[in-house]
């Protein structure tokens, strides 16, 4: 059964809906060629961050039981330094590194593991299997399926039930808000607010002043900015707005989403700067994937505004990107048989 379908009318009503913005130019794609490096440390690879002319590597939580969940490396000679994060239950042990923030302190940064739903402190220039400082996310808030910090005293997060497309809690729970709302970009009338969560999911990222908070979108062209200052979303529509079907699957607990097979991811990572959006786009089905290995290959640079800037053409495939903006530096892990880190110079 072919699940793919064209919903020309909602297209249309999005494109004319005044708070999202449409603007774009046609732009030339721009070929990048890399160096790859090779680091034998690496194991399973998936996430990858840039801090303080370090990199920061997430291991996948299937590799061998023992090994480390996070890597550092020196960007200055593009060298391994140490480990972190000893996986486990225990006190300053990680189940799991789903993901990077990278904190207000120079000199450490934090792994959110989502299967314990807790945040973990880690010494950016001095090894150590065990965290300094772990925050355990409020059990009232459980339902946080991804958190970064909006401040030192509060998390910015994504719901598996809420009508907002992001609520702000504090460390001990003390307190609730949302902002924005969850998009139906499909003609269906019967998503609730689980379903919805669902297609709206998306790689959520922040800059590193967090100031510009943003999700881009994994099953739909799109990406929601959330400018932190002014507490407004914008989003910004990619050039392949295309809607894929999906079914809903009912369940003891209520009914899910269960996308077609063939049906294409969109942007498999996200990285944000003062005044940019850097989005990794794949555009690749689950068995594409599993014959080529390619994930993603086309970078896309827009401005807050929602204007294309740049397209860049990857010479390889990649599942996670980093930047270092100030040397226009990019980074990121391959998905070939051999993942390794390769490294482009950005365009001045």
């Amino acid at each position: 059964m072919n699940f793919k379908i064209t919903l020309s009318i909602i297209a249309i009503a999005i494109i004319l809906a005044p708070a999202c913005s449409k603007k774009r130019t046609e732009q030339e794609t721009i070929q990048l060629k890399s160096e790859k490096i090779y680091f034998e440390e690496l194991k399973m690879p998936m996430k990858i961050r840039f801090k303080n002319g370090k990199l920061l590597v997430s291991e996948n939580s299937r590799i061998t039981p023992g090994l480390p969940l996070i890597h550092v490396l020196d960007t200055f000679n593009m060298s391994y330094l140490f480990s972190q994060g000893k996986t486990g239950f225990g006190p300053g042990e990680i189940s799991n590194a789903s993901d990077f923030d990278l904190g207000s302190k120079d000199s450490t940064f934090w792994v959110y593991s989502s299967m314990e739903k807790r945040i973990s402190e880690f010494s950016l220039f001095e090894q150590s299997d065990l965290a300094m400082h772990q925050i355990k996310q409020p059990v009232n808030f459980f339902k946080a399926y991804s958190c970064l910090f909006l401040t030192d005293s509060t998390f910015l997060g994504t719901f598996v039930d809420s009508p907002h497309r992001f609520v702000e809690f504090g460390l001990t729970g003390d307190f609730e808000r949302g902002y924005g709302s969850l998009e139906n970009f499909t003609d269906r009338t019967d998503l609730d607010n689980f379903n919805l969560s669902q297609i709206n999911s998306g790689w959520f990222n922040s800059n590193p002043e967090k100031t510009i908070f943003a999700i881009a979108s994994i099953y739909y062209d799109k990406i929601d900015v959330f400018d932190a200052r002014t507490k407004e979303f914008k989003t910004i529509y990619g050039p392949d707005p295309e809607v894929f079907e999906f079914e809903l699957h009912q369940e003891a607990s209520g009914s899910t989403v269960i996308w077609a097979w063939d049906a294409p991811y969109q942007y498999r990572d996200i990285e944000i700067t003062e005044d940019r959006i850097y989005a990794l786009y794949g555009g690749i089905s689950e068995p594409a994937i599993k014959k080529t290995s390619e994930v993603a290959k086309i970078l896309r640079v827009y401005d807050l505004d929602g204007n294309m800037i740049e397209q860049y053409e990857l010479d390889r495939s990649f599942r996670s990107i980093a930047l270092d903006i100030e040397n226009k530096k990019l980074y990121g892990i391959t998905t070939d048989s051999d993942p390794g880190i390769a490294i482009y110079s950005l365009p001045q």
